[in-house]
């Protein structure tokens, strides 16, 4: 069984250099590294504010809840994490590829670039809110 696999792996690379194809390069981890963590900075601003908000809204209670307002001393922090992972996220998004990579007609970027473009939107809209939003309260309890 294993000598079966071995040849069928074989041939198929040796088609595949007879062919010319571009053989496909693992995807660009730090790129969606940045967008992740843009993202988790994004629900970090979240902690002290928004988040309680919505995870009462769902239902979910405790008394953890209560203690995530102390988080909000760190807002600062996670607002400049948050900024630098959406800035280097956008960057890596929106950089032109370069032409190496693209010989062949085929790209060896096999990322999904507009996921994770839309990834980093929404952290950047959640980053905003979550910056607003305690100027805004006031405004909103107001009525």
């Amino acid at each position: 069984m294993s000598e079966t696999t071995t040849d069928t792996a074989s041939t198929s690379t040796t088609a595949a250099s007879a062919t010319g194809a571009v053989a496909r390069l693992p995807a660009d981890r730090g790129a969606w590294a940045t967008a992740t963590a843009a993202l988790l900075g994004a629900l970090a601003m979240t902690s002290c504010c928004i988040l309680p908000l919505a995870l009462v809204s769902l239902g979910v209670t405790g008394v953890f809840i209560g203690k995530l307002g102390a988080l909000y001393q760190y807002h600062w922090y996670f607002l400049a994490v948050a900024v630098a992972a959406l800035g280097l996220g956008f960057w890596k998004a929106y950089r032109p590829l370069a032409t190496a990579s693209c010989e062949g007609g085929a790209c060896a970027r096999p990322i999904n670039r507009a996921l994770m473009r839309g990834v980093l939107w929404l952290a950047a809209g959640i980053v905003l809110l979550a910056t607003v939003f305690p100027y805004l309260t006031p405004l909103l309890l107001s009525y």
